[in-house]
């Protein structure tokens, strides 16, 4: 399996340390190659390696960021399954559901510019939004899988999903499944158009979605993330491999293509806008993202949130022990788009995205 691997929380890294000279790293057993900042993070290349020996990982990246400052940065195996060409750092990568953390940070943005309040009404942005009972939702209900639209009630074509008027008018005519705010489910594929559809009505440049992100979020902190990949960069993203097949198949009685073995293959998929789940970057950037959220980096980069603003759109928005509706009722918890971990896992506060 192709992995792909991020630090994303590096704040609750405690690393006491004073920092050494970069360690040079390459190890051309596996190809890994790349820095590590000093020895105190010997163990994350130790347990990088360990995945590519164990059969875990063909091709793999991994970075983390720790107190504004990139300490790892690590790259290894091989691009393709038949093993014929590395896995380098120009190595781009499909990321699944990891992109809702970066579309996450896109509508916190546009909080930030007063363009967008979690707490107001979707139609205020988006009027043909409010049919058939979801007049009442809020943003908020929205961003955190409570609108009850966690799937489509009809099939679609690759063309339709490709379509981005197709998919978000489907959704302003569709009845949803649970009175908005009132439940949660994973909003496993709809969660990107409609946060994205808000993103694009209140944007006054209107911008799609995946040129919002490259404007305001991948230009200012100079790394690379594309809902809609250039055509020119297709050579670049190394091939999905999955001994043990997740797709994103309806979790009603109709079809769609997504739930295809091999689809997030296709080269219209990469170059399509489905914020929820075709986004493709590599660690570095998506490490350099999130670290930007915490606070300034050693590089001089600057916040990319107020905050204030984080604060909001990481707050959970999830009733304790509240039951998922589609992952068979797990106490699941989410914020302004982004998953909370709690304590038990990454440490108070912590919250990002986990993609498959």
């Amino acid at each position: 399996m192709i992995h792909f691997y991020s630090i994303l929380l590096v704040i609750f890294f405690m690393v006491h340390s004073k920092f050494e000279c970069k360690q040079v790293l390459n190890d051309n057993n596996y190809n890994i190659d790349g820095t590590i900042e000093n020895s105190n993070w010997e163990f994350v290349r130790d347990i990088f390696k360990s995945n590519f020996h164990d059969g875990l990982d063909i091709g793999a990246s991994l970075a983390i960021y720790h107190n504004g400052k990139l300490v790892v940065d690590l790259w290894g195996g091989w691009f393709d399954k038949n093993k014929t060409i590395p896995y380098t750092n120009d190595t781009l990568q499909l990321v699944y559901s990891t992109s809702k953390g970066i579309v996450a940070v896109a509508v916190a943005l546009c909080v930030q510019k007063g363009l967008i309040d979690y707490n107001e009404l979707v139609t205020t942005y988006w009027p043909e939004y409010g049919q058939e009972g979801k007049e009442n939702t809020t943003v908020a209900d929205l961003m955190s899988h409570r609108a009850g639209l966690p799937d489509f009630g009809h099939s679609f074509t690759l063309d339709d999903i490709l379509n981005w008027k197709t998919m978000t008018d489907a959704l302003e005519k569709q009845k949803p499944v649970w009175k908005p705010g009132t439940a949660h489910g994973y909003h496993a594929v709809t969660f990107g158009w409609l946060a994205g559809e808000l993103v694009r009505r209140v944007d006054p440049e209107k911008r799609t979605l995946g040129q919002f992100i490259r404007d305001e979020i991948t230009k200012p902190t100079h790394t690379e993330f594309y809902i809609g990949l250039p055509a020119a960069l297709e050579y670049r993203v190394s091939p999905l491999v999955s001994k043990n097949y997740t797709n994103f198949e309806s979790t009603s009685n109709v079809t769609n293509p997504l739930g295809e073995e091999d689809i997030f293959n296709d080269h219209r998929i990469h170059q399509g806008e489905i914020p929820a789940a075709n986004g493709i970057t590599n660690a570095r950037s998506l490490a350099r993202i999130y670290a930007s959220l915490l606070s300034d980096l050693d590089d001089g980069q600057k916040w990319l949130l107020t905050e204030t603003i984080l604060k909001q759109a990481t707050k959970s928005n999830t009733p304790e022990n509240e039951g998922d509706q589609v992952l068979s009722n797990l106490p699941t918890s989410f914020a302004m788009g982004f998953m909370t971990f709690g304590s038990l896992v990454l440490g108070p506060g912590s919250f990002g995205h986990n993609g498959k």
